[in-house]
């Protein structure tokens, strides 16, 4: 019973039910905390793997490039070297054209596949830079200045959306920690009596429902 006051406190004092959810594990399973641990250890990884680059990827690139040219670089080695400095964004095959004295047009392709929001302009950029011979340096610093105002939209509305995030967790995990504390502790024995699993099975279902659509509802906000 303290243990189940103490995370519905911990809850309704705004502490990460992640947090809550461990500090409960790691009060009556020990070892289950720990594989808890593992599991989230694993999830984010593979996250960030699956994590696409977003604009402030782009527009360090393309402040690089910029940067590259002012100073004296061609198209192609100022492509070679800011994409060198580049982790997450996959410029290595339009590196390697640029290096290997592909058509231009061969680049451009290739450019406009490594960058999802700012590709297609950019590549044109770079396209008609190379073509003509006529100077980049100032186009692809307004491209990075147009690439960073794109991640500072994109962060105001996660961070607009944030609270409806917050409440969503908070509806989802509170009654869940309470229902697992109870099966667990032996007080809630569902699997004897049908018409109170029926019930337990209808408010789990109405409450991941209610969940979804919160879920859907911010992650229309955010586009």
């Amino acid at each position: 019973m303290v243990t189940i006051v103490l995370v519905a406190a911990g809850v309704a004092a705004g502490v990460p039910l992640l947090l809550v959810g461990l500090g409960w594990l790691a009060a009556t399973h020990p070892a289950g905390a720990l594989a808890a641990i593992a599991g989230y250890a694993s999830v984010q990884a593979w996250r960030r793997r699956r994590s696409r680059p977003g604009p402030d990827e782009e527009a360090a690139f393309l402040q690089t490039l910029s940067a590259e040219l002012a100073g004296g670089a061609s198209l192609r080695t100022g492509l070679v070297a800011a994409a060198g400095r580049s982790e997450r964004l996959a410029l290595q095959p339009a590196a390697r054209a640029a290096a290997a004295g592909l058509p231009a047009a061969t680049v451009a392709r290739l450019l406009t596949e490594a960058l999802p929001a700012n590709g297609r302009i950019a590549a044109a950029s770079w396209l008609l830079a190379a073509e003509s011979g006529g100077p980049a340096a100032a186009v692809m610093q307004s491209l990075a200045l147009r690439a960073a105002r794109d991640g500072e939209l994109e962060r105001e509305r996660r961070s607009l959306t944030a609270q409806a995030r917050a409440s969503a967790w908070v509806v989802a995990g509170l009654p869940a920690v309470l229902l697992l504390g109870t099966v667990v502790s032996g007080r809630l024995d569902a699997g004897g009596d049908p018409a109170l699993t029926m019930i337990v099975a209808v408010g789990v279902g109405l409450q991941a429902l209610g969940v979804a659509v919160a879920v859907a509802m911010v992650r229309r906000a955010e586009r």
